[in-house]
């Protein structure tokens, strides 16, 4: 399989369990299920997953960023 697809399917998995996540959230608020400590932890896990995920758009910008300014200070564009 190509990288990019399962890359795209481990996206696809992360914002499901973000989405389970959200809803014994909500459970909890309203007397719920999962117990506090399960809850956090799955928090915990969810935030690290959206940091790897937020890694390729930070790094995006931080190149064009610097080519930019690389740019303003009269070097060649590098790639």
């Amino acid at each position: 399989m190509d990288k990019k697809i399962i890359k795209n399917i481990l996206y696809v998995i992360l914002f499901i369990f973000l989405a389970y996540l959200i809803f014994e959230l909500i459970l909890k608020l309203l007397g719920g299920s999962l117990t506090f400590e399960s809850l956090v932890i799955g928090l915990l896990i969810a935030n690290l997953g959206y940091s790897f995920y937020m890694k390729d758009s930070i790094s995006k910008v931080d190149l064009k960023i610097s080519n930019h300014i690389s740019w303003h200070k009269g070097n060649e564009k590098q790639r």
